[in-house]
């Protein structure tokens, strides 16, 4: 999967979109310019956490402002995945405390994952077994990411061969 992407977005090397990390454990947070990064400092802002406790290699892609720019005028994508041999997950983080936003964001991140996937399944064919659109809207206190059960949201994700979760976590087991 790795060589698939680099092979198709060149600029996964060019612009440093792509890291490989096997810490059990690592955060990734959405910075002020709106590009996703890994998290160094260890009371520093926290998005969304992996944990790896089998310590193989999973990959961070950081998607929207590194491997698609703002001057891709009107293309949708989510902020970053994060992935393994089995498993590839399209993230979206939006911050909010208003409750009345709250379904206003998630029906963007919604649209943003789902373009996003449209658009790698129709670059590439992917390799791992599953694929998950990570929908992480609101509260950032470390929430273990379930399946959502609104069966509309289950249905519209199957379509693109994909499960959507909500929270802000994510085991690689």
């Amino acid at each position: 999967m790795l060589d698939q992407i680099t092979a198709t977005f060149p600029q996964t090397l060019e612009k440093g979109c792509l890291q490989t990390l096997t810490q059990t454990e690592f955060c990734i947070f959405d910075a002020a310019d709106k590009r996703c990064y890994i998290q160094t400092d260890p009371s520093g802002t926290r998005h969304f956490t992996v944990e790896n406790p089998s310590e193989r290699p999973i990959h961070f892609l950081a998607i929207d402002k590194c491997l698609f720019m703002d001057d891709q005028k009107g293309l949708k994508r989510c902020d970053f995945a994060v992935f393994d041999a089995k498993t590839f997950c399209f993230v979206e983080i939006k911050e909010t405390e208003s409750a009345t936003q709250r379904s206003v964001l998630t029906r963007d991140a919604k649209t943003q994952l789902k373009a996003t996937i449209e658009l790698f399944r129709d670059r590439m064919t992917f390799t791992t077994r599953f694929v998950e659109a990570h929908l992480c809207v609101g509260d950032y206190s470390t929430r273990p990411a379930r399946l959502t059960n609104d069966l509309n949201e289950q249905i519209e994700f199957a379509e693109l061969g994909a499960k959507l979760y909500r929270g802000n976590s994510k085991r690689f087991a």
